[in-house]
């Protein structure tokens, strides 16, 4: 059952993480994270785009880092892509490793968002970017239905404001936050 919501879930993203990767720049060397890889297709879109870099994704699920793998299963192999089995609230990586760090579709499940974005602002290097990007948030057109969710599950449901506050609080600097108002989707951005 869980391999089969990863896989949908794969296929439901596709568009908003297409939107949210064309927000940032991706060099060909760098080396990029995503927290909360899923089923692992982010990391093949970024993997396109750093050619010649470096990917790792880190998930709380260990069927979701199973299904990334196979999903990446060439790059995993040859060394290019290392995906593990984690939480973004201790990650296990040196400070000032990673270019870029996304996080698309996962932020709502974050232990505790405030600690968090500081941890992963520790593995940023200077200058480096976190981009988050999701399609549930607290805006005047999220549904009774959405709410609902949210309040059911537990999940972080951040207006634009409060993403600018919390990650401005955390140490990034040039936040930005741009919304899809067409999708009901936004995307998140900071430097260290």
């Amino acid at each position: 059952m869980g391999r089969q919501t990863i896989k949908r879930m794969n296929k439901s993203h596709a568009e908003l993480t297409e939107w949210g990767f064309s927000k940032i720049d991706i060099r060909d060397t760098d080396t990029v994270l995503d927290v909360g890889c899923g089923g692992g297709k982010a990391l093949k879109l970024l993997s396109k785009r750093a050619l010649h870099g470096k990917l790792y994704g880190i998930d709380y699920s260990e069927t979701s880092v199973d299904c990334a793998c196979k999903e990446n299963k060439s790059d995993v192999q040859s060394g290019k892509m290392m995906i593990v089995h984690g939480s973004v609230s201790d990650m296990p990586f040196e400070s000032d490793f990673f270019d870029v760090i996304t996080s698309v579709e996962s932020y709502y499940f974050w232990p505790d968002l405030s600690k968090d974005l500081k941890e992963v602002l520790r593995v940023l290097k200077p200058d480096g970017m976190l981009l988050i990007v999701a399609e549930m948030y607290d805006h005047a057109q999220q549904s009774e239905k959405d709410k609902q969710i949210v309040q059911m599950l537990g999940m972080h449901n951040n207006t634009p404001e409060e993403f600018r506050d919390m990650l401005r609080q955390a140490g990034y600097q040039n936040v930005q936050v741009e919304e899809n108002n067409e999708h009901g989707w936004i995307c998140v951005r900071g430097i260290k």
